[in-house]
């Protein structure tokens, strides 16, 4: 397989997991989206019964208005669809942004729109159109002529609304956009609290004020043997740099997603025994610049790459797994094959550190001098370190202008590429969670307007009967805290049987946390409180003079 193809495989099996929770959560906005509309359709419908009865009782027949409505609904679909194309666009060059930022590799993705996508939104809206606008319409076409063409509206709010106790088609649409909010809300913050959590773990490490890249010079010529000169050469011009603290060099860099592991045998147990530990080849001052603990014993010195027999040091992971209680100081490590053999002196014991990635334990680690190849510097800085990125570029071209400068990057920038999957999950169902919760307090704030508006004779009476307008305020933060309530408790149960989905996204967060559920819980019912507020103000603004004259 070519490398590009290899790169190409990699992208899509980092972004399965995302894009599945992505589609999801686009069809969970979908499904909210079109309970507002039909929502806001039937309110609408219901304020219209009298228009519809005059056209009936004109002639129109039952096919027609509902010709008509459907129309109407099919208008507000496309509006929405092309409003939809625009924000899709914006949305997936975001999207392809994120993710090409965040490869480890050049990259490059095609996100333009062509006739297959553009078939397909055109698809949707129309379909989401018909669907949620024909139970409206049917509603609308089946209006009683007689009953909607009485003078008095109260008459007709009470043949059809009065005493009722059961739920209205609204009130259930209300519902499920609350509670389909509490479930992408949740998803939001436990994906946030995993981020937040790894961030915060402790690597052994200090990730910041460091900066690393990588150099190839066997691919520019170099001979084996000139490497530790041209080694110590750019190691001796970076340290000279304003602002530089420390430099060394590696094999490879800590939490990038990689490993170099292998076999060793340890002196003093039988001779085919193995262990297994990680590697990572090193130069001088390595410790010192990762700001790595030496435990026991002593850290490697320019001498040490060139010394014969070879050295190593070990983390404390290593000797508490494989020594036992043993001095680890002195002990001999061999490996390789009895062809290549290598015998190596442990001369230190180094602090334990996370290498491949902030999710993994911290497994036996083991260092060696560093012999040549492919090259990663590691710069530690008094300031930010990406301000000495032109810096270090001019470095490395006085020494030599072939040489190229690759993964030019801070330790930062690093372990954000390794969390990319948490971050992208975080930030795209922050986004639709905080999405979804406007459209439902929309719907909620449509839906008691419409209440507001329609018992508007009810609650003109009740006030010039001398009820206290704190009472007319209750009545309807009541009819909204009620909706809302209903619908997070619904919410919390979906919540808990969804969260199981994202339990390889999360770290030391459960499925089913106690603080983040009620957190949720607790805001979707205050802003829901808030959106409830506005129509029950108004309710309270109410003249009884005219609203006892009203038709």
């Amino acid at each position: 397989m070519l490398p590009a193809q290899q790169a190409l495989v990699g992208i899509r099996s980092r972004l399965a997991t995302p894009l599945y929770i992505l589609t999801v959560a686009v069809g969970m906005v979908l499904v909210i989206t079109c309970a507002n509309v039909a929502g806001l359709l039937l309110a609408r419908a219901r304020g219209r019964e009298r228009e519809i009865a005059v056209r009936a009782a004109l002639g129109g027949s039952r096919r027609r208005i509902t010709r008509q409505l459907l129309t109407e609904s099919l208008m507000l679909s496309a509006a929405g669809g092309a409003l939809g194309i625009l924000l899709a666009y914006w949305g997936a060059n975001w999207l392809a942004l994120f993710v090409s930022s965040n490869s480890y590799s050049p990259l490059v993705l095609n996100v333009a729109m062509n006739g297959r996508v553009l078939a397909f939104t055109a698809l949707t809206a129309m379909l989401t159109g018909i669907l949620f606008g024909l139970a409206p319409a049917l509603r609308g076409s089946r209006i009683r002529s007689s009953l909607a063409l009485k003078d008095s509206a109260a008459t007709l709010a009470t043949g059809k609304h009065a005493g009722s106790r059961r739920l209205s088609t609204g009130s259930v649409l209300v519902i499920g956009q609350v509670a389909l909010s509490v479930v992408m809300l949740v998803g939001a913050g436990l994906t946030v609290r995993s981020v937040a959590n790894l961030k915060n773990v402790d690597p052994g490490f200090e990730t910041k004020h460091l900066l690393h890249f990588s150099i190839s010079p066997t691919e520019v010529g170099y001979a084996k043997e000139k490497l530790p000169s041209l080694y110590d050469e750019v190691q001796r011009r970076l340290e000279a740099l304003p602002g530089v603290t420390s430099v060394s060099y590696a094999n490879g860099v800590l939490l990038d997603g990689s490993l170099w592991g292998s076999q060793v045998h340890i002196q003093g147990t039988p001779e085919n025994a193995q262990v297994e530990t990680n590697m990572l080849a090193v130069g001088p001052d390595y410790f010192a610049t990762m700001h790595i603990p030496m435990i026991r014993g002593r850290t490697l010195s320019a001498n040490d790459l060139r010394s014969r027999p070879g050295v190593a040091l070990v983390n404390e992971a290593f000797v508490r797994r494989y020594l036992q209680g043993r001095n680890p100081i002195g002990l001999q490590l061999r490996g390789g094959s009895d062809e290549n053999r290598v015998d190596r002196e442990i001369i230190g014991v180094a602090g334990d550190t996370k290498y491949v990635g902030l999710r993994e334990g911290v497994e036996p680690t083991t260092y060696v001098p560093m012999s040549g190849g492919r090259v990663f510097f590691e710069v530690r800085t008094a300031s930010e370190p990406a301000a000495l990125i032109p810096a270090v570029r001019h470095v490395v071209g006085e020494v030599n202008q072939d040489l190229p400068v690759t993964e030019l990057r801070t330790q930062t920038e690093t372990v954000d590429r390794l969390l990319f999957n948490e971050r992208l999950v975080a930030r795209l169902s922050t986004l639709f969670g905080v999405l979804a919760v406007i459209l439902a307090c929309l719907g909620l704030f449509g839906l008691l307007s419409y209440e507001v508006a329609r018992r508007t004779q009810e609650i003109g009476i009740r006030t010039a009967l001398g009820a206290p307008s704190g009472q007319v305020l209750a009545m309807i933060l009541r009819q909204g805290l009620a909706l809302a309530v209903c619908g997070a408790g619904a919410g919390v149960l979906a919540a808990l049987f969804a969260a199981r989905y994202l339990k390889t996204l999360l770290y030391s967060v459960p499925a089913t946390d106690l603080a983040t559920f009620s957190a949720v819980a607790g805001l979707l019912v205050s802003v829901s409180l808030l959106a409830s507020w506005l129509p029950a103000r108004k309710a309270t603004r109410v003249d009884p003079m005219v609203a006892l004259r009203r038709e």
